[in-house]
Formats: C-alpha cells, structure tokens, sequence
C-alpha cells in the first residue's frame, strides 16, 4: 500500500518530448505541446519565479492531452506513451499516417472562406475555422440570423474525411432604436456618443462590438449588457443597452525599464466620474534614473464654446498642468507646462485645438546650449487619423496626425516660431507576415532653443542610434535640428501566438538650416523579438550603423 503511495506523490522537475517532434518550430515543436499540457515557464524577465514541477498522476493527462491535440490536427491513429527516469518524465509520440480531406461541399458563394482544401490533412481548427468566418461574414453583413449545418464524417479505414456545409443567410436585418437602461448618473446623450452605428444602417456585428468597447473604455460601469432582439418580426432588429455604475475611482501603479530612462517606475489616481457626466480626473508622477515628472489633468467630454456651439455642437475639454525635471546629454531642463485642449469629431476625424504655457529652465554644461529661462506662451492645433486595429500591438490600419505649433510675441512669448509635425503609419498583414512602414517630418520656421529642436534616434527611431543621439553634435552633445525625416520599414513574422522576430530598415536626416533637407542620411538596419505579454509586446531591438557600430533597445509595445 505504502510504495503506490509514494509513487504518485513522486516529484518530477523535467519533461521531454521524443519521437515525431519538431525541433524548433512546427505543429510539433516543444513549446506547443507544453502549451497543449497546459505547462507554463515563467518568461526570463520573471525570474524571482520557480519552473514548474510535476506529479505522477500527472502523467496520464499529459499523454491524453497529447494524443487529443494530434487527432485534432489529423493524425487519428496517434501513439504516445510515456515513461519515467529519475526526476524526468519522458513523452514519446508516434504520429503515424495522417486523415486527409476526400470531398468538400459548401454552399456556393461561401467557397472563399474556406481554409479547407481536398487532399490536404484535416485539422479541427481548419474545420472551426471555415465556420467561424462564414458566421463573421454574415453577422457582419447583415445576416446575424441565418442557420448553418456543418458535418465532417471521418473513415479511420481509408485515412479519409468527407465534409458538407450548408449555409442559409435568412433575413436580411438593420439596426433599429437604442433602448438605453441606465442606472448611473451619466446622461444618456453621452452614452449614444460611443455608439457606432446608426439607426436602419445594415447590421454589423463589428460595430456593436466597437460600441460596447468604447463603453467599456470609460472606466465607469461595472455592468454593460448589450442584447439585440431578434424576435421581432420587422427587419430592424432593437438594442437593448443596460447599464450598471461601478467603482469609477483608481490607483495604479508600474515599474519598468527600458535603454535610455533605465529603471522606472510610478503612480497614478484616475476618477473616471469626477462630479458626474464622464468628468475625469488625473494625478500622478512617475520617476526615473533620468529625472521624474509630476503631472494633474481634469477632462470634460461636454462643454459649450461660445459662437461655435450653434454651428459645430459641444466640444471636449482637457486641462493639463506637469512638471518635469530631467538630464538630457549636455543640458538638464526644469519645465513647467499648463496645456488647454479643446477636441471635437468632425467629418469622422478627430481635431484638437488650444494653447499652452511652457516656462522652462535650462542648465547646460556645454558651451553652445545656452543656459536660461524661456517662457513660451503658444497656440496649437493636431489633427489625428487613427485607423488601427490596435494601439498596443497593430497588424492592419493606419495612422496619420498634423500638428501645428505658433509661438508669438502678441501672446507674451520670449521666442516667436512656427513648428510642424507630420506623421503617417501603414501596417499590413500577408500572413504569418505583418508589413510596416512610418514616416515622420518635421519643420521650424526658424531657428529656436535646443528645447524646442527636433531629434532622432532611440527605440521609436532611428534604431542604429541611442536615443536623441544621431545627427550633428557639439562636444559630444547632440543639438538635434530645424528639419527632420525619419523613416522605418519593418517585417515582422510570428512564430508562435506570443513570439515574433522582425528585422528593420530605418533612415533620418537631420537639417541645421531652414527649408533644407538634403543633409546627409543616416542609415541603420537591424532585427529584433517580440514577446506578447499580458502588458503589450515586450521589444527587444538591436539596429547596426556604419563599421558595424550598434544600439540596443529595449521597451514596450510595437514601433509602428
């Protein structure tokens, strides 16, 4: 009785994968079937935590798990055993001869979305697959009714698989009226705000889904229930919203590190419902080995501007106030920065008008960054174009912003200027591949303190360079310019569902003289890994310049 006692209370601390396996990557390889035994590492950057260990009666799971997993991707007649040596636990599969696709029937008009094709090996997910995205294309296209029979009759005998899907589309369906259930103390009007669709407009699935997001997004409900009805017997189909008001208060935190700030790390209180009506308010700072930053906000989603409510309706309104002290090469800088922002969607583009208040302090130890204090009193505006499938990690989209900056002596400022900044971002996917390019340029209508000069290079850059650091220099120092062109091209290829690999091409000028830009290039390439983790792509960066000099940069979220 004793020694089956002490078996299954055996610890292993190794697991081994033999026979039919892939090496380094495939259907196959290790990382997937621990994965598929629901066996997890901790990533490198955790390392005050502990590998995994295992138990006996842990061992037919595994093997379970192993053959369902092969079965699913076409091997039905799979072996896989297993065995033990000292604190090692040792898989060995046999995948032996593959269930290929005989016959493939589906409704004609829906072929395309197919990821089935006959002679090729069946895979479950392939087969899950094809479905999902015949259900995605009509319940984006206004078909969320329709019925579907799929059937997949496997012959274990002749190795063979005979498929038949039969789709019915039936009623053509529209968006019909919002019924809003709204508990909290948030007028309505500003929940229709995030709605995106309209009323008798073809359903959409996708846009209910975005709808429900941007609710989410708000910080402020705890419960949100958003239920179409289709049991109603017209074509337009009601929205049921319901809304429940949770905690709108919150305090976070973060620690990180990334090549140029080093370690960092900070804190912030967020009242997402500051006195009602989506009002917010921020306060926080965050400190680095580079310097710290304190900053406060409030944000109002609904306010009347004179003279212009009546022609273009309410407008958003942000207040900002920060101060930051920190060591740049060859200055240190001590500003104080009260930003007034109003915004407003116009024509589905989102613009973005105020002023700002910069008093900024400057203490150099290089002779020709001149020391002193600046006030700059300046009118801006910023038009964005955001397209993205996704702000953390995008893999289709694109991304445009203009922004317009006037400094000038009838507002008080010590310097007068005009600065612009452009930027666009394309991403594409072919995959496993996803294709990036970014340009962004810069001008000044005149020369200004260092301060306020453009620069290039570091981990959102010019990655052959560190941070601030390619172009001219002074004593060592960079002194940045009046123009700018800075341009990355970047494929990036997943190998698995966490981890990527890309290699770049990045290319800068830096100009010294007004309207100038056939200033000397400089170019870099490189590669680099990506690591999809719970708080965005972890990056790590190495870029090559000339003689084979190189940067490394490491941060969080994609470049593009």
């Amino acid at each position: 009785m004793l020694f089956p006692l002490f078996l299954s209370a055996k610890i292993f601390n190794e697991i081994e994968f033999k026979g039919d396996i892939d090496l380094i990557t495939g259907e196959f390889d290790r990382e997937t079937l621990l994965k598929i035994c629901h066996i997890e590492y901790p990533p490198i950057y955790k390392i005050w935590k502990k590998n995994p260990t295992f138990k006996t009666k842990q061992i037919d799971e595994f093997v379970h798990r192993v053959e369902e997993y092969a079965k699913s991707i076409g091997y039905y007649k799979v072996k896989v055993l297993s065995k033990t040596k000292k604190r090692k636990i040792i898989i060995y599969i046999r995948k032996g001869k593959p269930i290929k696709i005989n016959s493939l029937n589906i409704t004609q008009g829906f072929e395309r979305f197919s990821q089935l094709k006959i002679g090729k090996r069946f895979r479950t997910s392939d087969f899950t697959e094809t479905k999902k995205r015949i259900s995605r294309y009509l319940e984006e296209n206004g078909y969320p009714t329709y019925k579907m029979s799929a059937k997949a009759v496997v012959d274990l005998d002749l190795y063979r698989v005979d498929i038949t899907i039969d789709v019915d589309r039936g009623r053509e369906r529209y968006f019909g009226k919002l019924d809003i259930n709204n508990s909290s103390k948030i007028d309505n009007d500003l929940i229709r705000k995030q709605i995106k669709y309209e009323e008798d407009e073809l359903y959409n699935v996708l846009k209910l889904e975005d709808s429900y997001d941007n609710i989410y997004k708000l910080g402020v409900f705890d419960k949100i229930i958003m239920k179409p009805d289709f049991n109603v017997t017209t074509q337009k189909v009601p929205i049921k919203l319901f809304l429940e008001e949770g905690d709108t208060k919150e305090l976070s935190s973060h620690l990180g590190y990334d090549t140029y700030e080093g370690f960092r790390g900070g804190a912030e209180y967020i009242d997402h419902d500051f006195f009602g009506n989506l009002r917010e308010f921020r306060l926080g700072g965050k400190i680095t080995q580079k310097g710290y930053k304190l900053h406060t906000g409030f944000y109002d989603p609904k306010i009347v501007l004179p003279f212009l409510d009546r022609f273009l309706g309410k407008f958003n309104f942000r207040n900002e106030l920060s101060y930051q002290k920190w060591r740049y090469d060859g200055y240190n800088e001590g500003l104080m920065v009260e930003r007034v922002t109003f915004g407003k969607e116009l024509f589905e583009l989102d613009h973005y008008f105020g002023f700002q208040v910069e008093n900024n302090k400057i203490k150099s130890d290089n002779g020709s960054l001149l020391s002193g204090s600046y006030l700059v009193n300046s009118l801006f505006y910023k038009l964005v174009i955001d397209k993205r499938d996704s702000k953390m990690d995008a893999k289709n989209g694109y991304y445009t912003s203009i922004y317009l900056e006037k400094a000038m002596k009838q507002l008080a400022s010590e310097i007068d200027y005009l600065k612009l900044l452009v930027e666009g971002r394309y991403i594409k996917e072919y995959e496993p591949m996803v294709y990036a390019f970014k340009i962004k340029m810069g001008w000044l209508s005149q020369e200004t303190p260092i301060f306020k000069h453009f620069f290039a290079g570091g981990s959102m850059s010019n990655r052959g360079y560190e941070y601030r650091d390619l172009g001219p220099h002074f004593d060592g120092d960079p002194i940045g310019g009046v123009g700018l062109i800075d341009t990355s091209l970047e494929a990036r290829r997943y190998l698995t569902e966490k981890f990527a690999v890309v290699t770049f091409l990045d290319a800068s000028t830096i100009s010294q003289e007004i309207d100038r830009y056939n200033a000397h290039w400089y170019r870099s390439y490189g590669f680099g890994l990506r690591y999809l983790s719970i708080i965005g792509p972890l990056r790590f960066d190495i870029g090559f310049k000339d003689k084979y000099e190189f940067a490394i940069h490491l941060g969080i979220g994609q470049v593009f």
